[in-house]
């Protein structure tokens, strides 16, 4: 299963302690350079736990002109931007999004989009 997760996901779940559960969910999660940029900046409880997990992979997106371009056609952070092209790029089986709008703009490109609490 190809999942690409989004920041606010690994931030809210790191808050409470239970960032595991994506893992148990489903396995291995992908997310973008862009969102662990995001992630593991500051004094958030996400920073350390996020760098520490295993079971993800930080991936570049290809064509980053794509990010800029729906960037500039949205107005969505750059995480949420970077993510749904990065899921695109990869076919993804879900991407996880909880914002409202980055999910409207995901679910107009066809990509099965999931929310940390479920659809």
């Amino acid at each position: 299963m190809i999942v690409v997760s989004d920041t606010t996901p690994l931030s809210e779940l790191a808050k409470v302690g239970k960032l595991d559960l994506l893992r148990d969910v489903f396995g291995e999660i992908i997310i973008p350079q862009e969102v662990y940029n995001e992630v593991t900046r500051g004094e958030h409880p996400a920073v350390s736990a996020v760098q520490s997990i295993t079971w993800k992979s930080v991936r570049t997106v290809s064509d980053p002109q794509k990010v800029f371009d729906l960037l500039a056609e949205t107005n969505l952070y750059l995480g949420e931007t970077a993510a749904i092209v990065l899921a695109e790029e990869l076919g993804v089986n879900q991407l996880l999004l909880d914002d409202r709008k980055a999910r409207l703009v995901a679910e107009s490109r066809y990509l099965p989009v999931i929310g940390t609490i479920g659809r």
